[in-house]
């Protein structure tokens, strides 16, 4: 999902991926875009405003897609067995913030290829406390395995990127957000050629298709946005 841009170099994008498994995962994934979309205006007037403002206007809307997907999952009889990821990149002139819950991801692409955010899983806290070879993480069970996501608890506890204030942006940066289904199977060199890409819709299909070739077993969502 692409929100609002305007001449100012405003624009949000996010990917939500409904956990598999559980019930009704794409309307759980529905409910946070949605979120995302109707709050595009309230979160950029905070990112005019300063850092901390951005950080609360954040919460709130992680919060409020997180009540509105436990609320959905009580009134179809399955409370706490609706859930979703969510990851949000936004930009406001050269000021940006990056959000996530769960493992989908936010990659930005320069001079390299660099993973800002940081993924919600069993794997993950394994390796960063050393029970886990970075040999062994990429085919873990345990990567599925979610410590955090939208609709598991009544609050929300999302990450934000950079910690402390915003990020800058540089231009010809490429930034990708993009769900585990996508990224599973891609690679550093992969991610590379779509931010070489002149055409940055064949890239990310080229992308998708080589995911799929490569044999990934779960959805594949992604958005792309090039720093002008």
């Amino acid at each position: 999902m692409v929100g609002p841009e305007d001449a100012s170099g405003r624009i949000i994008a996010a990917v939500a991926d409904g956990l598999g498994g559980m019930f009704a995962g794409d309307k759980a994934a529905e409910i946070a875009v949605e979120a995302v979309r109707e709050s595009a205006d309230e979160l950029f007037a905070s990112m005019d405003r300063d850092f901390h403002d951005a950080v609360d206007s954040v919460f709130d809307v992680y919060q409020r897609a997180n009540s509105r997907i436990r609320e959905y999952a009580e009134a179809h009889g399955r409370p706490g067995a609706v859930g979703t990821t969510l990851t949000i990149w936004a930009a406001s002139g050269s000021r940006c913030i990056t959000v996530n819950i769960g493992d989908s991801r936010c990659y930005t692409i320069d001079n390299g290829v660099h993973q800002v955010t940081r993924d919600h899983s069993v794997a993950d806290e394994l390796l960063s406390q050393g029970m886990l070879s970075p040999a062994d993480y990429p085919n873990s069970p345990l990567r599925h395995q979610l410590t955090k996501s939208l609709g598991a608890s009544p609050r929300s506890d999302p990450d934000i990127f950079p910690h402390a204030d915003f990020g800058s942006i540089a231009a010809g940066e490429t930034i990708l957000l993009c769900s585990d289904g996508f990224y599973a199977k891609l690679n550093d060199i992969d991610f590379a050629e779509l931010a070489a890409s002149k055409d940055l819709n064949a890239g990310l299909q080229q992308l998708a298709d080589r995911a799929l070739s490569r044999g990934t077993s779960d959805n594949l969502s992604a958005v792309v946005i090039r720093v002008g």
